[in-house]
């Protein structure tokens, strides 16, 4: 049995441990009260940085949250408003938000490259182009836009060559027509969609490369051609959005520049085989859709995968023949790279072929 002074040491002991545990319980209480404090401040303080942050930050993680406007430099009807509508009309799908088309012509593609150029960078104004509005006219003349304000976000088709010839020369092909050209020098008009442009510098090079001498007939559009090529004040164009018409007779195509004949002409030769090779200029011809720089990184790359998504849908590829293009993607950073390129190209072209558009 244990002494009372035993029993009274051990009470003693047994209460000073219980102080102290009880003490350090406190601490601890107090540094848990403390930690969950600063805690909270700093998740406040985060939270209010996140509300600062720019639109643009904020469009990396939400985006697209409404409609995306779809700029077309040109008037409705022709190739560059084909091929953005037919890419509106599946993006709308591939994003969950719809891509409305807006014509904005003017200035030869120049007044919708600026109208993109001046939108805020957050991918909600876009613009669908041909080679002329971002890799001609820049080099070419003076534009109202600045060129590296727009980056490149893919390629979504490249053109086919159609050359068309009105029925009223009654001629019915390419040699038919450059021995009757070369019979009248000078007298026979080509048109294009305006001054700079892709068709233009195709009725350059291919008249040089025929050795025949015609004029230039430059349009606002190209649809304004569509009248007098069928009643024969014009008597040549070359842009795809007249192929329907040579489908159905109103005009006649004399060949197509590409490696095989088309589906759908099935009867038109090629350009080899008519005695031509244009395949280091056909290779420059595109359309693109470009965006404002600045435009988030993850948005561009987003816009990017959706238009592979897009090209690559089974029906696509049928719909583009129809309006003479292939369907072709080139991803983001491969395709601002090709319009930088592109720009080099044709200002040595145009000092080449000494063409002054000022």
């Amino acid at each position: 049995m244990l002494k009372p002074e035993a029993v009274q040491s051990r009470s003693v002991r047994v209460g000073g441990l219980c102080n102290r545990l009880h003490a350090v319980l406190i601490r601890e209480d107090k540094e848990t009260r403390r930690n969950k404090q600063m805690i909270g401040r700093r998740t406040v303080a985060l939270g209010s940085l996140a509300a600062l942050a720019s639109p643009s930050v904020r469009a990396q993680t939400a985006w697209p949250t409404r409609p995306i406007r779809l700029i077309v430099p040109y008037g409705p009807g022709g190739s560059t408003d084909q091929v953005g509508r037919l890419y509106a009309e599946k993006l709308s799908t591939v994003l969950g938000q719809q891509v409305v088309v807006e014509n904005k012509p003017g200035a030869t593609g120049g007044i919708g490259a600026q109208i993109v150029a001046s939108s805020p960078p957050d991918g909600y104004t876009l613009m669908v182009a041909p080679t002329s509005v971002l890799s001609i006219a820049p080099v070419a003349r003076k534009v109202p836009f600045d060129p590296e304000a727009l980056v490149g976000v893919a390629r979504l088709s490249t053109p086919i060559l159609v050359v068309t010839i009105t029925n009223a020369l009654g001629v019915k092909t390419w040699p038919e027509f450059v021995a009757l050209v070369k019979q009248n020098p000078g007298k026979y008009w080509y048109g294009s969609s305006g001054l700079g442009t892709i068709s233009h510098l195709t009725g350059e090079v291919l008249t040089r490369t025929a050795g025949i001498q015609m004029q230039h007939a430059p349009y606002k559009t190209i649809v304004d051609a569509t009248a007098d090529i069928f009643d024969g004040r014009i008597q040549m164009v070359f842009d795809t959005s007249f192929m329907p018409y040579a489908k159905g007779g109103k005009v006649r195509a004399v060949f197509v520049d590409g490696s095989t004949r088309l589906a759908d002409l099935p009867d038109v030769p090629t350009a080899a085989e008519v005695g031509l090779d244009l395949t280091s200029f056909r290779s420059r011809g595109w359309f693109g859709l470009f965006a404002p720089k600045g435009t988030p990184e993850p948005v561009l790359k987003r816009l990017s995968e959706a238009c592979a998504q897009v090209a690559a849908l089974p029906d696509m590829k049928e719909k583009l023949l129809m309006v003479a293009q292939n369907v072709e993607h080139q991803p983001y950073a491969a395709f601002d790279a090709q319009v930088r390129d592109d720009r080099a190209y044709f200002a040595k072209l145009l000092k080449e072929l000494d063409i002054k558009l000022e």
